[in-house]
């Protein structure tokens, strides 16, 4: 039954609106699908989460296949965990990690073309200081990353914002001869690198779950202030409350664009605007829902610092009417909806929501429940 995806979707997003023109450019829900990534796998959170904030896109490979006569075409998003990761790839999902934006240029290379799809990068991570290139002056954006590259990136990146004063690991393969002494044994030292045994294998290309890895560990490291906890509050809180005033009105199209663009980002904005698609029916004119907090909620944070947080929503309870005449249904239900938010720190310095987790899972049953029995 149509109407009953339809208050599903309602019920995640809070909103019956349909969806706007200026919506259709928009990434799409299934640009965020890691097709080739198992939950078993050791970097699956990690992945998820840099996939999810739009610190990293997945490649898009399409695949036709036949099926009773009939061509058809599968695009699957792929991470490619395990495959190597190049230095000018490597420096992407670094500065777009950490936010960064271009300081003073301090040296250009003779390899890195202004019409390459990686020049702003490698320009942005040159003038903060983070690659510094080869002898020769190039910077070799194709050649593949070895560890000791990438933990050297890495120390530089975050020198200024993590206490790496943690005595750290030694390694037998890096000596205090190599050029990425200190920054092995520096971010061995506060976690962010491991190495095999007595080994750390600095030559060895690293893959790109390895880099999500490195990355999301020093970014952990990080620490958020006062300042962030109080915004990270406001931007879930005007999620929740701004969604359902905004359903009050009915109409108010334009506000709810400004809504999700002011609190959400990468997934769950893509899963916002994607799920109101199917509200953009006729069919359901002659209906209406109506939906009302119970009580207050309550948020808190769970986890914080400089650019991530997790905040936990709880006694998040909705009453929810529905009439549709045309159907002969009529029913009111309430759910529980609280959850746990996931944020980041945008470039502009504000906190937006990437990911929403319910408690309950079983809230969907609850709503399927009522329906039945109207």
């Amino acid at each position: 039954m149509k109407t009953v995806r339809i208050l599903l979707v309602l019920l995640v997003t809070f909103v019956l609106f349909p969806i706007t023109p200026t919506f259709a450019a928009e990434k799409t829900i299934d640009q965020y699908y890691m097709d080739d990534v198992d939950y078993g796998h050791g970097a699956y959170e990690q992945l998820e989460r840099f996939l999810y904030s739009d610190i990293i896109d997945g490649y898009e490979e399409t695949e036709v296949y036949e099926e009773d006569g009939e061509e058809y075409e599968y695009t699957s998003i792929l991470i490619k965990p395990e495959n190597s990761i190049t230095r000018a790839q490597f420096t992407k999902i670094l500065v777009n990690a950490m936010n960064l934006t271009s300081g003073e240029i301090k040296k250009t290379f003779p390899d890195v073309n202004s019409s390459a799809w990686y020049y702003n990068y490698v320009q942005i991570a040159s003038s903060r200081g983070i690659i510094t290139g080869k002898e020769d002056g190039t910077f070799k954006p194709n050649d593949k990353i070895t560890r000791a590259q990438m933990a050297t990136m890495i120390y530089r990146a975050f020198n200024e914002t993590v206490d790496f004063s943690t005595t750290g690991k030694t390694f037998k393969d890096v000596t205090k001869k190599s050029s990425a002494y200190e920054a092995v044994v520096k971010t061995a030292g506060v976690g962010i690198v491991n190495g095999y045994g007595d080994e750390f294998k600095p030559n060895n290309f690293a893959k790109r779950s390895h880099a999500v890895l490195m990355i999301d560990r020093a970014l952990h490291l990080e620490s958020g202030t006062a300042e962030d906890e109080l915004s990270v509050i406001q931007t879930v809180n005007r999620n929740i409350t701004g969604e359902l005033s905004l359903y009050s009105e009915q109409q108010n199209l334009e506000a709810l664009e400004a809504l999700y663009r002011e609190t959400t980002m990468g997934y769950y904005l893509a899963y916002s605007l994607d799920n109101q698609i199917l509200l953009d029916d006729p069919e359901y004119s002659s209906g209406s829902i109506k939906m009302e907090q119970v009580g207050k909620h309550s948020s808190s944070i769970v986890s914080l610092n400089k650019r991530f947080a997790e905040v936990k929503v709880d006694n998040l309870k909705v009453h929810v009417s529905v009439s549709e005449p045309e159907m002969d249904m009529n029913f009111e239900v309430t759910v529980d909806l609280s959850s746990t938010a996931y944020l980041k720190k945008t470039e502009g310095g504000t906190w937006k929501i990437y990911n929403l987790v319910f408690d309950d899972e079983d809230y969907e049953d609850t709503l399927t429940a009522a329906m039945a029995g109207n």
